[in-house]
């Protein structure tokens, strides 16, 4: 089974079930249950990874949906638009964000080495057009709709720190790929890791070290993956895991969501630290503690 599933003659994405929306609506209902807001993601870099799917036919219509503009259309229509309008105005959802690291499945732009799974790969303007397109077709179904997209770090939008480089989704690059005007995000949202580069010696990525107003971005900045483990500070210390939320919120980022809830990465961080919950609940509830007032939900 694959979602979206394709019509095997055409190869075009067909209708969305209304079972398949229900089945979501009642994950988006729960959240809104316990007071939650999701943050949907669509896809990830492994759609075009032979380790990931198997299904030679399926990874071809991945790429092609991707690449050919009567797929992603075909996609759009019979998936993402009734999703989005099935969902519009649900307190569970909180954003859709086009992409999980797509950067992973890209051989140009802010990753020349190519993917980092076994596969096919396409040029980092079909993801700009993706996102503008899908970011378009979101906004059109529900305008209240946030969107955004899940850089791997924060090099795919502009750079390491103090060095320039291309913002691949400002509004302008992603407007010229898709040639949507209401194809933009409404929030950065960047990935972090200490296992960046060399182990250890990740500051020049690191969200920890760098306020979010110094990588002069023009919308606020979510870091949507981190480990809840001691991260590498500027001087060769540690920043103590119990102070990552706190510290990013200090540093003017607007959202923090730990990696990840239910399992351990493997491999994992060096130091063999604890990475699922509730690895993360005291660095949320020191923030918590420092914040209260702020913090509370309007």
């Amino acid at each position: 089974m694959s979602t979206p599933g394709y019509d095997p003659s055409t190869g075009l994405a067909i209708p969305i079930s209304a079972s398949n929306i229900a089945d979501v609506k009642s994950i988006v209902d729960a959240a809104a249950a316990a007071g939650e807001a999701l943050n949907i993601s669509l896809w990830s870099f492994g759609m075009l990874a032979s380790n990931q799917a198997t299904d030679a036919t399926v990874l071809a219509n991945n790429k092609l949906l991707l690449t050919t503009t009567a797929n992603r259309n075909a996609y759009v229509t019979n998936v993402l638009t009734p999703l989005v309008t099935a969902l519009k105005g649900n307190p569970g959802v909180y954003s859709w964000e086009i992409f999980n690291e797509p950067e992973g499945m890209i051989n140009d732009g802010p990753n020349p080495s190519g993917p980092w799974n076994p596969g096919d790969s396409v040029s980092i303007s079909v993801i700009q057009t993706c996102v503008n397109v899908f970011a378009s077709a979101i906004h059109t179904a529900d305008p209240s709709a946030k969107v955004t997209n899940g850089a791997w770090t924060i090099i795919a939008l502009g750079g390491q720190h103090g060095q320039s480089g291309t913002n691949y989704y400002s509004d302008a690059e992603l407007k010229g790929a898709g040639g949507q005007a209401n194809g933009t995000l409404d929030y950065y949202e960047i990935h972090y890791y200490d296992n960046w580069g060399t182990v250890g010696e990740a500051d020049p990525v690191s969200p920890f070290i760098y306020t979010a107003s110094s990588w002069n971005l023009d919308k606020p900045i979510v870091v949507g993956e981190f480990w809840a483990v001691g991260s590498p500070a500027l001087d060769g210390g540690t920043i103590p895991a119990d102070s990552l939320y706190t510290t990013l919120y200090s540093n003017g980022y607007k959202g923090a969501w730990a990696w990840q809830y239910a399992n351990s990465d493997n491999p994992g961080p060096t130091s063999g630290a604890q990475t699922k919950w509730p690895a993360m609940q005291a660095p949320m509830q020191a923030l918590e503690t420092a914040n209260a007032a702020e913090l509370q939900c309007q």
